[in-house]
C-alpha cells in the first residue's frame, strides 16, 4: 500500500557466526516473513480504518455550503474544520455516527448582544439553526442544537457547527481551568457556547491540542493516528461503551506517558496495541483528561459502562497475547484470523 511506518525488526543475514543456515535458518527465515506479514496486515488495517480522500472531500465540500450559507446574513471572520476530522483520527466509511466538528469564527462588534446577553450563546445558536434551515436545500434536513453546536445530519454523517469569537473579545468568557488564567492556551483561542446547565462563554484552543499531536503523530510515524483509528474500530465493533474522542485521548496519553517516562514504544503495530491494549482497563477506570486544559472526558460514562469497557478491553488482551503466540510459532494464518475475530471483517486475514 506504499505505507512507509516502520515494523521496528531488524535482521541480519547470513554469514560466519550466523545461525541462518540448513533447515534452522530457512524456519527463522519462514517465522521472520510470516511475522512481518501479520504486522502488514495490522498497517493495513491501521490505513483503512480511516476515511478515504472522496470522503474527505465530501466533508470539506459540506463545509464550504454550510460557510456560504453563514457568510450570506452573519459577520463570519473565518471557518475551519476541527477535531478528529483535521487529526486524521475519524474512521471510514461515513456513517450516521461520523461527525465532522466546524468553527465559525463570528464579528465580535457586529454581534455584540450576544455577547452581552444573558441568553446569548443560545440565541447565538438559534440564529445559525434558522439560517441553515431557511436554505432551501436543507428545509427536509434535520437541524438541531446540541450543547455547544448546530448539528446538521446528512444520510451519512453530521457536521457540528461551533460557533466561536476570539477569546479576547469576550471579557467573561471561562477559563476552562476553573476560571484561572494562568495559560494562553485559551486566551490565544475562542470563546464557544456552553449551554450545558448554566449558559455561558468558555474558553477552547482546538489549535493547540492538533500541535500537540500532531508532533507527538510526526514523531511516532503516523502511529499515534493509526492506533486510535484502529481502537476506535475495536470499539465500534465490539460495541464497547467508549465515545471515540475518549479513546483518541487515551490514546494519545499512553504516548504521552511513554515520552514522560522514558518508556520505549513498540515500532510494530501488533506489539504497539498489545501494549496500549494492557493498560486500557485501567485507564477507563480512571479518569481519562486531555492534554491542553486537563479536563475530563468522561463524564456521561456510569460504573457499569466502565467496568463493560474494562472487562472487553481484557478480552481484547488476551487475544492479542494469543495471536502474537502463533506468530511466533510461525502459523501467520492463524495468528491473522485470531486478530479478526477481535477487531472485526476490516481486519484482513
Amino acid at each position: 500500500m506504499g505505507n512507509t511506518h516502520r515494523t521496528g525488526n531488524t535482521y541480519s543475514g547470513g554469514g560466519r557466526g550466523s545461525t541462518n543456515t540448513g533447515q534452522i535458518g530457512n524456519t527463522i527465515r519462514n517465522t521472520i516473513r510470516e511475522g512481518d506479514e501479520v504486522d502488514e496486515s495490522y498497517r493495513d488495517f491501521a490505513e483503512d480504518s480511516g476515511l478515504t480522500d472522496r470522503q474527505g472531500e465530501t466533508i470539506s465540500n459540506r463545509r464550504d455550503v454550510l460557510e456560504e450559507i453563514l457568510r450570506a446574513e452573519l459577520g463570519v471572520h473565518d471557518s475551519r474544520l476541527i477535531g478528529s476530522f483535521t487529526r486524521r483520527t475519524v474512521t471510514g466509511p461515513l456513517t450516521e455516527e461520523t461527525d465532522a466538528d466546524m468553527m465559525v469564527v463570528l464579528d465580535a462588534q457586529e454581534h455584540r448582544h450576544w455577547i452581552e446577553q444573558e441568553n446569548g450563546p443560545r440565541n447565538c445558536l438559534q440564529a445559525i439553526k434558522r439560517r441553515i434551515k431557511s436554505d432551501p436545500r436543507f428545509s427536509e434536513t434535520d437541524v438541531k442544537i446540541d450543547q455547544n453546536a448546530v448539528q446538521v445530519k446528512y444520510h451519512d454523517s453530521t457536521v457540528e457547527i461551533v460557533p466561536a469569537f476570539r477569546y479576547s473579545e469576550v471579557p467573561h468568557a471561562e477559563h476552562p481551568r476553573d476560571g484561572l488564567n494562568l495559560f494562553n492556551d485559551a486566551s490565544d483561542g475562542y470563546a464557544i457556547p456552553d449551554t450545558h446547565g448554566q449558559e455561558s462563554w468558555i474558553g477552547t484552543n482546538p489549535r493547540a491540542y492538533k500541535q500537540r499531536f500532531d508532533a507527538r503523530n510526526e514523531a511516532h510515524d503516523g502511529r499515534v493516528a493509526g492506533l486510535t483509528r484502529m481502537m476506535k474500530k475495536w470499539s465500534e465493533n465490539n460495541d464497547v461503551p467508549t465515545k471515540g474522542y475518549a479513546m483518541e485521548v487515551m490514546v494519545y496519553n499512553y504516548f504521552a506517558e511513554k515520552a514522560e517516562t522514558g518508556g520505549t514504544v513498540p515500532e510494530n503495530y501488533h506489539d504497539l496495541a498489545r501494549d496500549f491494549v494492557d493498560s486500557l482497563p485501567e485507564r477507563v477506570r480512571g479518569t481519562p483528561r486531555e492534554p491542553v486544559y486537563d479536563g475530563a472526558v468522561d463524564n456521561n460514562w456510569s460504573s457499569e459502562e466502565r467496568q463493560e469497557a474494562a472487562e472487553k478491553a481484557k478480552r481484547a488482551a488476551q487475544t492479542l497475547e494469543e495471536a502474537k503466540k502463533l506468530k511466533e510459532q510461525g502459523r501467520t494464518q492463524a495468528a491473522k484470523e485470531k486478530l479478526r475475530e477481535e477487531y472485526g471483517e476490516g481486519f484482513q486475514d
